[in-house]
């Protein structure tokens, strides 16, 4: 009986080794060294029965085949998605609003200039649209902007009799709000003084 439970016991082995050899990648007869410097190594067990086991374990090809099987996983871009649920993306940068048009491929005029380029040359009253803003662009030529008119960055909110008022899109995360208010003034320098 006892010798019967050895048996038994050791079949289970025998056969926990077989399903581990066939895992891993044969290795060749004589202890074959793999350029990185891996040799195989070959254990021998006896059973009571006379029948004798050969498992070839290869201790770093088996770590290399696993990293290579982790490696192989897809990683396609739809493996992946990154869902924000109100939360700034973390990839983008934090510098600050970065215009979404390379600067070749800006549109002509007013919707392609950035805020920041611009400058308020002055405002003219109209009867039939109100106040127009005269502004001066970065190709030094003069533009007229009306409310509600769009810029690269943004887009102009209100016109005053000594001002220009842009809504920013603003890429800052310590900011909740996503928009700023830029003001564009007729004299900067009595401000400054």
């Amino acid at each position: 009986m006892n010798i019967r439970n050895f048996s038994l016991s050791l079949l289970v082995v025998a056969a926990a080794i077989a399903a581990a050899i066939a895992q891993t990648p044969a290795a060749k007869p004589g202890g074959n060294t793999k350029p990185g410097g891996n040799t195989a190594t070959s254990t021998t067990g006896t059973t009571g029965t006379g029948q004798t086991l050969t498992a070839a374990t290869t201790g770093t090809e088996a770590v290399q085949q696993s990293l290579q099987e982790i490696l192989e996983e897809p990683s396609g871009p739809e493996s992946y998605h990154y869902d924000p649920q109100g939360r700034r993306d973390p990839f983008q940068s934090l510098i600050g609003p970065a215009p979404k048009i390379a600067p070749g491929q800006r549109p002509p005029g007013p919707p392609g200039f950035l805020i920041d380029e611009i400058k308020l040359q002055g405002v003219i009253r109209t009867k039939q649209q109100g106040l127009i803003g005269m502004i001066n662009g970065p190709d030094n030529r003069s533009y007229l902007l009306k409310i509600g008119d769009k810029v690269l960055d943004g887009e102009v909110i209100r016109i005053t009799p000594s001002s220009v008022v842009f809504r920013q899109e603003v890429n800052d995360p310590t900011r909740i709000e996503r928009f700023r208010e830029v003001v564009k003034d007729l004299s900067p320098e009595a401000q400054k003084k």
